[in-house]
Order: C-alpha cells, then structure tokens, then sequence
C-alpha cells in the first residue's frame, strides 16, 4: 500500500507539471533531464529495485528561449535556472525500503541560437551539489566518513578488490561538487504551421567532479580516498529523434557515458537506449528504457548489469511553433542619439 501511495504522489506531480498557470513547469530546457517513475526487471545480485523515481524540477529565474524564437527580429535565447535533480529508489526490502537516496542541485544558464535553416544550437553550464546525505564511510556502517578508521580501510584495497561486494549500501556518504558544459545541436523539419514534425537532437557533455562548490567554497566536497575510486571525468553523447505517427509524437533516444579513472572494479561505461510516446498531445508521457554496464545512482557506479524498466515521464523540450528565419530581419543596434 505505502508503494501505491508513492505511485498516486508522484503520478499527480507528474500531471500538476501540465498546468499551464504553474508559470514554473512550462519553460523549455533543451538541455535538460526528464522526470520520470520507473518499474523494471534486473538487478545487481545486492538489491531488488521495485520503484525509480526521478521527480526533477527545474525553476525558471529568467527565459526567453521560447520567446526569442518567435520575434520579429533574429534573436538568441538565454535561460538562468536552478535544477533540483533527486533520485529515490524503493526495495524489495522489509526495513528502509528507500535507502541513500540522490539529490542534485545545480544551477545552470543556456543560450539557444537559431541557424540559417531554422535549426537550434544550445550551450548549457551548469554547477552544484550532488549527495545522498549519508554520514558513515562509504565500506563500513560503524565508521563515520572521513574518520582514522574509514581511511585506514582504504589502505587495504588493490586494483582486483570487488568494491561492490564490500559497499556499505544502508548509511555510506556520497558526496561532491560538479559541473557540466553540454552542447546540442537539433535538426528541424517543420510542417505549414511552423512545427517541428521531425527532430534529430545530438547532446556531448563534459562533466568534472571538483572539491569547492561552485568552484570557489569549501562545502560539499568529496571525500579524497573516494575521488580516487569513482574518478572526476566523464563524457556523455546522446542522440534523439522525435517523429510523429499522426498526432502521437514519439522519441527515439541512446545515451552513452564513460567514465575515466575510476576502480578497475567498476564498469567505466554505460548506455542507455529509450523509447518514449507522447499521446495526449501535451508533455506527458510513457517510456521504456534498457539500461547496460555502469550503475548512475550515486555511489552504486560500483555496480554493473543490466536492467529494462517501464514508466512515465515528462518533457521539458515540448516542440513548439517558430517564426522562420527568412521572415525574421537582423537585429540591429540602436543608434545613439545626439
């Protein structure tokens, strides 16, 4: 019943997104992660997952994305927001089914260019906090993190140690800073009204993990010993396609990261390949996702297998109508008067 009740919350968050007066759930991110509910079928040999849940939000301080595609005059889009990115997992355990969960807060700013041929480049950075406030060390539940004792463990690891087998997955921290620089490119075909009918979206992201919040404070830092096994580089490339059948929009979608660095005992890749439909002529939406090698849920990148999940999500890219380059005029500066 608890799970259901889970479910029924999250599904009505999900369907509040589309309200049109929630001024804060109707901007449009291109660069951006869905929110989603998952149920699947595979596991690492440590836990059973019952229920994902990504319930991202973003917040808008300022946008004119949408708004600058659609002046009279050739114009580029900015957006300056914070994006609060948790994840909770629920087990098929009977004392705290939800354990270590995720939570990420960035900040983050994106510039939108239109092309000569009505295509769309983005530029995103964004920079933050990622944790699962914990506070004991990362391979033992009676050692605080960060302690004589959870270091002196550190010193009995070699290269062919299976850290996921030694994880402390109850009450282990995960912490540190990061930023993100992505760039994507979408191709667009639109129909009369300006549309886009077709969309061909590729995404690269640099991410660094780094000790200083927002690169000057010291908060939120990781622990050194763990730097060295999680690794501070990773890159991502995605590509998307966006099509219709009718009027029932649907994406095609693959994402790999690799990770640099990190243990030999932790899988440095991972993919991701997804389907999602759109029927009901708005932002919500199903998918259906298989997911290979690296585990992405704090410090369970230790963990590596494979696992296909069902659910719903939501988009933060809806297309929308645009005014053609050709029918826009340059803009031109204002002239000084005197």
């Amino acid at each position: 019943m608890r799970y259901f009740s889970i479910f029924i919350l999250l599904v009505g968050f999900l369907i509040n997104a589309q309200d049109s007066k929630t001024s804060a759930f109707k901007e449009y991110y291109p660069i951006s992660v869905r929110p989603e509910l998952s149920l699947g079928l595979g596991n690492n040999p440590y836990e059973q997952i019952l229920l994902e849940a990504k319930p991202t939000v973003y917040y808008g301080i300022y946008n004119d994305l949408r708004s600058a595609l659609n002046k009279d005059t050739i114009t580029n889009g900015d957006a300056i927001y914070l994006a609060f990115q948790p994840e909770f997992r629920i087990y098929n355990e009977e004392s705290k089914p939800v354990k270590t969960p995720s939570y990420k807060l960035l900040i983050g700013w994106q510039k939108i260019i239109k092309t000569d041929n009505d295509n769309f480049l983005t530029a995103a950075i964004e920079t933050g906090h990622y944790s699962n406030g914990q506070s004991r060390s990362a391979f033992s539940t009676e050692f605080e993190d960060n302690s004589e004792e959870s270091r002196a463990l550190y010193d009995t690891f070699t290269d062919d140690t299976d850290l996921a087998a030694l994880l402390n997955r109850q009450t282990g921290n995960f912490s540190t800073n990061l930023t993100r620089v992505s760039f994507n490119y979408r191709l667009n075909t639109f129909d009369a009204q300006n549309v886009p009918e077709q969309i061909h979206s590729i995404t690269a992201t640099y991410q660094l993990y780094h000790n200083k919040f927002l690169g000057v404070a010291d908060f939120g830092g990781y622990n050194p010993e763990d730097i060295d096994i999680y690794g501070r580089h990773r890159i991502e490339l995605g590509y998307e396609y966006t099509g219709y059948f009718k009027d029932i929009r649907y994406v095609l979608s693959e994402q790999a990261m690799y990770h640099f660095g990190s243990h030999p005992s932790s899988a440095p890749f991972r993919s991701e390949s997804r389907f999602m439909i759109y029927p009901f002529s708005n932002d919500f939406g199903f998918m259906a996702q298989l997911s290979v090698g690296r585990d992405d849920y704090n410090y369970r990148f230790l963990d590596d297998y494979t696992r296909f999940s069902v659910g719903i999500t939501w988009d933060w890219f809806t297309p929308f109508v645009i005014k053609p380059t050709k029918q826009q005029m340059p803009d031109q500066p204002e002239l000084k008067q005197g």
